[in-house]
């Protein structure tokens, strides 16, 4: 007999696909070691959760107008919530692309925040991962070749996630600069490069760190780069920071490297939105913090709030943002790529839809002034019925009582 106190689930032959867990009764389909498919649904509830968690934490940062008003400091505190023009409501689109008759809004504010939003940053990623695909193909396409460039910075449980961050792209930047970096570039025929910035939690503190996708215009010795970037890297780390860093702290892949890195980013981003229910490890992603905080941990919200303010600092009334991809300049005109801001995209149409019907005003504060997320319930409806079906939704829904869902984490 299965003891359920010892075992959690019951696992079945290797390539049979899904999981039974025996506490709760779920079948599930694994897609990889403690990861598990879920429904687009589940889906949607997880990243419009997580996007509400990241208001209430950033709720209490403002700014103060001339006028005397206060308003937000982060725009995801009213992503998906205010409305781009009050007299044309809300819009609520359905794809038409098969296999995926989803419905989303038109018409509302979006944060494009990759740092804040799990919404903005699933619809940012997907854009951002065809960039790079096409990029790197195109590379190939000419004779060229693509390597994968890490570099880490020593960190301790102490250390602050601001003062990390700022020590990585202080050393980046030193490292792509001046007549070092240059003659790298000519000597090994260096294209440019699109750099990402990254970060993690775990019991040895913040781990920002950079991966760096290195075009280069021919084939050669990856060895050679990585000792020739290992020597500079370590050189800057001297002279800044008084640091001897080891061989690790720089690591340099060739063959499908690349390739496998930009199609993992891609799933860690959907991951971010909840695509994969993720098994507990040493290490944490910053939506995975905001995860444990919706669940009662409230250290791990303190954490995602030190993370978020690093990331996006308030200045003088305006924030100051770390870009989470960077692309070397003249490199997306050499592949003829469109150069789209990350607010651009999340403001973009998401596919292929057909208009289903628009809500008002005062429709639209009715459905947010309820005590649960009526958005997603609505989104859930508009995919499996008609605009009747979500109007009938909308007129039983009961007034608003208390705060609305904006004011609650205001």
């Amino acid at each position: 007999m299965i003891d359920e106190n010892e075992v959690s689930s019951l696992r079945l032959p290797d390539g049979f696909g899904i999981e039974l867990d025996l506490q709760t009764g779920e079948v599930r389909k694994q897609v990889g070691p403690g990861q598990y498919e879920i429904s687009h649904f589940e889906l949607l509830a997880n990243s419009y959760l997580l996007r509400s968690v990241a208001r209430k934490l950033l709720a209490r940062f403002r700014w103060t107008k001339d006028s005397g008003t206060e308003v937000p400091a982060y725009r995801v505190v009213r992503c998906g919530m205010g409305l781009l023009d009050q007299n044309k409501g809300v819009s609520i689109y359905r794809s038409i692309v098969r296999n995926r008759k989803h419905a989303h809004f038109g018409g509302i504010v979006q944060c494009g925040s990759v740092w804040h939003c799990a919404v903005c940053a699933k619809k940012i990623a997907a854009r951002r991962v065809a960039e790079m695909i096409m990029a790197i193909n195109r590379l190939l396409e000419s004779g060229g070749v693509c390597g994968l460039l890490t570099c880490t910075v020593p960190h301790i449980q102490s250390d602050q996630c601001a003062e990390v961050l700022n020590k990585l792209q202080n050393m980046f930047d030193r490292l792509n600069s001046g007549k070092s970096a240059k003659a790298f570039r000519q000597n090994f025929g260096v294209l440019g490069q699109v750099r990402a910035l990254e970060f993690t939690k775990g019991i040895n503190g913040w781990h920002p760190h950079v991966h760096s996708l290195l075009f280069c215009e021919k084939p050669l010795s990856w060895a050679e780069v990585g000792d020739s970037l290992w020597h500079r890297w370590a050189s800057v780390a001297r002279k800044l920071y008084g640091w001897e860093l080891p061989r690790a702290a720089v690591d340099v892949r060739g063959g499908t490297s690349a390739a496998s890195y930009v199609s993992k980013w891609g799933s860690e981003r959907e991951l971010v939105s909840g695509v994969y229910k993720v098994g507990k490890g040493e290490s944490l992603n910053p939506f995975e913090l905001l995860g444990q905080y919706a669940e009662g941990n409230k250290s791990a919200g303190d954490d995602w709030v030190e993370y978020a303010t690093s990331v996006c600092r308030m200045g003088q009334n305006r924030i100051e943002s770390s870009r989470q991809l960077v692309w070397s300049r003249g490199l997306k005109s050499r592949f003829q790529i469109a150069d789209l801001t990350d607010e651009q995209i999340a403001e973009q149409q998401e596919e292929p839809a057909v208009l289903l019907g628009t809500l008002n005003f005062e429709q639209w504060l009715k459905i947010l002034g309820q005590p649960y997320d009526a958005r997603v319930v609505l989104l859930q409806i508009a995919t499996l019925g008609n605009f009747a079906d979500v109007m009938d939704y909308v007129k039983n829904l009961p007034p608003p009582v208390g705060k609305s869902i904006y004011e609650r984490h205001e």
